[in-house]
This record gives C-alpha cells, sequence and structure tokens, in this order.
C-alpha cells in the first residue's frame, strides 16, 4: 500500500469516526442554534431606532419643514427636522454628520454617501407637498385641481463622498469571515490534538503505526478532521442566512450576496491554509503529551500565535485602507489565514501580495508537515508524562 492510499484511508476513517459521534453532531446543532437565536435575540431586544435626524437649508419655500415632519408619519419613520439658515450650513452639517440627509434649496438632497429610500420618500413627498400648496395658494385652486394639472418636482441626490455600492458587504464579510476563520481553525486544530492524545491514550497508535508510516498517519489525520471543518463552515453559513431572513432585525443588514463568489473561494483558499498550518501546529504539540488531561498546556500556543491576527483585523475593520502593519503581518504565516482574506475583501491586497502570501504559508506546512512528522514518530510511544519537543526531536532518530 502506498503512501497515497495510506493517507485517504486514514483521512476517510477519520472524518466518518468523527461525523458519526455524538460531540461534533450536538455541537455543530447547538452553534447553529446560537446563531439563529442570538440574532433573534438581539432583533428582540435592540428596542426601538434611534429618531433619523434630517435638516433643510437654502432657498427652501415656507412650511417645508412641516411638509417633511407630515410626510415622515405618513410611512411612519421617526424623524429630527434642522433647519439651516443656508445651503451651505445645510451642506456642512451632512459633512459633520449632525443629519444624515439635508434638502437643499427645495429639491436637492445632499448626502455622504447614497440616500436610504426612506429618506427619499420623506423628501420627495415633502418637496411636492409644498409646491402644490404654493400653487394653490397663488392660484386660488383646490388641492385636487393643483394635483391635477402640477407636473412633480424632480428631486435630485448629490452625494458628497460617493460610496462603493460593495463596500458596506465586503467590510461586513470580511469581519464575519475573521471571526468563522479563527473559530473553527482553533476548533479543528484542537480536534487534531485530541485524536493524536486519545490514540496515544488507548495505545490505537502503535497499532496503526505498525502498519501505516508516521507522515500518512499526520497528514491523513488532518485531512479528515479538516473534512469536518468544512462541513461546520458550511453549517454556520446556513444558520447565518436562515437567522437574516427570519430574525426581527431592527437594523439595516447589508447584502452579503455582493461580495461575490471570488471572495468565497478566497475564504475557502485561506481555511484551507490556516488549518493547514494550526492542525499540523496542534498535531505536534499533541504529541508530546499522553492525556486529555494536558491539553491545556499545549492548546494555549497555537492561540496565543492567532489571536495578533485577529486584533489587527478588528483594528483596521473601520479604516478606509490598511496601516503598513497590517500590511506587513499579513505575510506572516501564522497569520496570513486570517488578515490576508480580510484585505482581499476589502480591496487592499495586490495579486502579488497574495501570491506571495499564499507561496509562504504553502511553504509553511511543508516545513510543519516533516517536523510535526519527525516529532510525532519520536514521541508517539512514549506514555505517562509529558515530553520536550527536543526530546521527542531526538528520539526520532533512535
Amino acid at each position: 500500500m502506498n503512501d497515497r492510499t495510506q493517507t485517504l484511508l486514514i483521512a476517510k476513517r477519520e472524518f466518518f469516526d468523527r461525523a458519526r459521534s455524538r460531540a461534533f453532531i450536538v455541537t455543530m446543532v447547538v452553534l447553529a442554534v446560537l446563531v439563529i437565536g442570538g440574532m433573534f435575540l438581539i432583533g428582540l431586544l435592540g428596542g426601538s431606532a434611534e429618531a433619523t435626524r434630517l435638516g433643510i437649508g437654502g432657498d427652501s419655500p415656507a412650511n417645508l419643514q412641516q411638509d417633511v415632519e407630515a410626510a415622515a408619519a405618513a410611512i411612519d419613520e421617526d424623524v429630527i427636522v434642522i433647519s439651516y439658515a443656508s445651503a451651505d450650513e445645510a451642506v456642512a452639517a451632512v459633512e459633520a454628520g449632525d443629519v444624515e440627509a439635508a434638502l437643499v434649496d427645495g429639491t436637492t438632497i445632499v448626502v455622504n454617501r447614497g440616500v436610504s429610500a426612506s429618506t427619499f420618500a420623506i423628501f420627495d413627498a415633502a418637496a411636492n407637498a409644498t409646491a402644490r400648496r404654493d400653487l394653490a395658494s397663488e392660484l386660488d385652486l383646490t388641492d385636487e385641481q393643483v394635483a391635477a394639472v402640477v407636473q412633480p418636482v424632480q428631486v435630485t441626490v448629490e452625494q458628497l463622498d460617493p460610496e462603493d455600492p460593495d463596500e458596506q458587504a465586503r467590510a461586513v464579510a470580511s469581519f464575519l469571515a475573521a471571526i468563522v476563520l479563527l473559530t473553527t481553525i482553533m476548533m479543528f486544530g484542537q480536534f487534531v490534538a485530541m485524536g493524536i492524545v486519545e490514540e496515544k491514550q488507548n495505545r490505537v497508535v502503535e497499532i496503526v503505526l505498525a502498519r501505516a508510516k508516521t507522515t500518512s498517519l499526520l497528514v491523513g489525520k488532518v485531512l479528515g478532521i479538516g473534512g469536518l471543518g468544512l462541513v461546520q463552515i458550511a453549517s454556520l453559513g446556513l444558520a447565518v442566512i436562515v437567522g437574516l431572513s427570519l430574525a426581527p432585525l431592527s437594523i439595516d443588514v447589508p447584502d452579503l450576496t455582493r461580495i461575490g463568489v471570488t471572495a468565497v473561494l478566497w475564504l475557502f483558499v485561506w481555511f484551507t491554509m490556516g488549518y493547514l498550518v494550526y492542525s499540523f501546529l496542534y498535531a505536534t504539540l499533541g504529541a508530546t503529551i499522553s492525556r486529555q488531561e494536558d491539553m491545556q498546556s499545549v492548546a494555549f500556543i497555537p492561540a496565543i500565535c492567532i489571536l495578533p491576527a485577529y486584533f489587527l483585523v478588528v483594528v483596521s475593520a473601520g479604516e478606509a485602507t490598511t496601516s503598513t502593519l497590517v500590511r506587513i503581518a499579513s505575510f506572516v504565516p501564522l497569520w496570513s489565514p486570517i488578515i490576508m482574506p480580510f484585505r482581499i475583501n476589502t480591496g487592499d491586497a495586490a495579486a502579488w501580495e497574495i501570491v506571495v502570501a499564499l507561496v509562504i504559508t504553502g511553504l509553511t506546512v511543508v516545513a510543519l508537515v516533516r517536523i510535526g512528522a519527525r516529532i510525532y514518530r519520536g514521541a508517539a510511544l512514549r506514555t505517562g508524562a509529558r515530553i520536550s519537543l527536543r526530546e521527542a526531536w531526538s528520539a526520532a532518530n533512535n
């Protein structure tokens, strides 16, 4: 039996044995329920939304403020209308964020970025109501007569800082991807370590190593449990979709479908790379212990390695461009799987940067396989107290 066949058989065994385990099924169901339940809880406890602050200014018709308030009430929208003495003051208020949007000269809606449908509807209705009332007063006509002959006021939108329509979706997707990658990589990396410790504890490893090479056993175990990781990600993704569709969220939810297939493929690629890096790291450390009770003594090391990447993503989430520190960090193989997909989704990563990061991470995986296999070979048959990496490395020569 060649190495590839051994690896595939071990991977198949790991996948199906663990997929049928109660622990995996319960974990997958509980996580999905928590995601959906959390969204419902946010929707129910989120409270009422704050009133939208709107401005009017410039050469505006009389009673425009009352018309804006009436238009908002007609669509059950809570607003605060602020009147400014000039168009420049209204525009400055929009730029400063004092108001969400302003109706200038009765016909132009000024916003920093894309106007919401409700705000446009309010200003459009108010502008036309004001025009009809003024015309009715001037010609002594009824509202019905004016409505029959007057042309609607054409309200235009002026964006001070035009928005990329996909930017918000990409930003949210990038942040969610960092969380998903962090949790799944850590979870299934620990599963690899636990599997190795379990086989050492019940002495199964002695039987397996009699028929399979150490490298095949290590790689097969990582690939099999990695398949479960993909299943877990798919279930979490489905839970998010269900939650966004059913939960009574009071916030505007960006259309995550706008991130595109390419971003999803990159997420898959970097999950795979991150999982391989940390799984072989966990496997190497797990080989040095023989009891599940000792897992915490080694599990914190990969956690310390990966958390800085997550913190860098959190700090950079609201920035227009990533900092030099984040760019450099995205090439560090222990951090690339978290930071690089974030940079890809935000459009900040150049093609050559992605290729370089992939090559560096791939070489790191190869190095970890060789190191991990040697450590595993030297420590697999050692039971009892934890042994050091140096002892395991030296024992592999014997």
